[in-house]
């Protein structure tokens, strides 16, 4: 494998949102908008407002249960989100379709998640906790370990952005984040996207104020369970 110069990485976060639009309160409408209920009910009630349950601008988000096959696709978020109305790429095709009456319509955030602007350097600590396992008849020799749980924290740092923050709601919560040493927008075998991916709490935002300098901020984040060093040969919500 070729160097790889730091220039192309990045972090991207994926919060895994997943909602339920009543198919009555749903429509697909030529001008590339997806449209629901612009009431503020929760969307356990079957209507979506989109504001609220946390759909940002170039978000990534696949919908599935439409009547129109045509509309099971996966759509990019590309202006500000308002209650009722997601705006999403042009040339997606979109048919007008009321959804299943029986199950609604189904919003997931999609792959590779949502890639928070201004980061610029990011560090994995992976290690391993050691279990002494010294005895008697083998303390002559040195002391014998053998290896027990897998840990795994991490840090980033990015410049504070005055808008659309959305680091400043991540304290304490858990996301599933993606550190990029290589991010490539449509990976193939002969330009891979290199990352590691894993669940993380994010236990700590320190924010430095220079006088003569940007503002930054540092992310502490603390891995919650297995960390997965990844080479991706395969386009983004498809299986490879």
């Amino acid at each position: 494998m070729a160097v790889i110069s730091g220039v192309n990485g990045a972090v991207y976060w994926n919060e895994e949102l997943t909602s339920i639009a009543i198919p009555n309160s749903i429509s697909f409408s030529a001008e590339n908008e997806i449209i629901s209920s612009t009431d503020n009910g929760a969307a356990s009630s079957g209507i979506l407002n989109f504001v609220n349950e946390g759909y940002k601008e170039g978000m990534l988000i696949t919908l599935s249960d439409a009547v129109t096959t045509g509309n099971n696709r996966t759509f990019t978020i590309v202006e500000p989100v308002t209650s009722g109305t997601i705006t999403v790429s042009s040339g997606e095709g979109l048919v007008a379709s009321t959804g299943d009456a029986s199950t609604g319509i189904t919003f997931l955030e999609a792959e590779p998640g949502y890639p928070e602007a201004g980061f610029y350097n990011w560090a994995i600590n992976y290690k391993v906790d050691l279990l002494d396992k010294t005895n008697f008849d083998t303390s002559s020799g040195g002391r014998s370990y053998i290896a027990s749980i897998k840990d795994w924290t991490a840090k980033a740092d990015k410049y504070f952005l005055s808008t659309g923050n959305a680091v400043n709601d991540w304290l304490g919560d858990t996301v599933k984040a993606r550190f990029f040493i290589n991010y490539v927008a449509t990976p193939s075998t002969g330009d891979a996207s290199h990352y590691y991916e894993g669940n993380t709490i994010v236990t700590g935002i320190d924010i430095g104020t220079p006088v003569d300098a940007l503002i930054t901020q540092g992310i502490s984040f603390q891995g919650v369970g297995t960390l997965t060093p990844t080479t991706r040969t395969w386009t983004w919500n498809t299986t490879g």
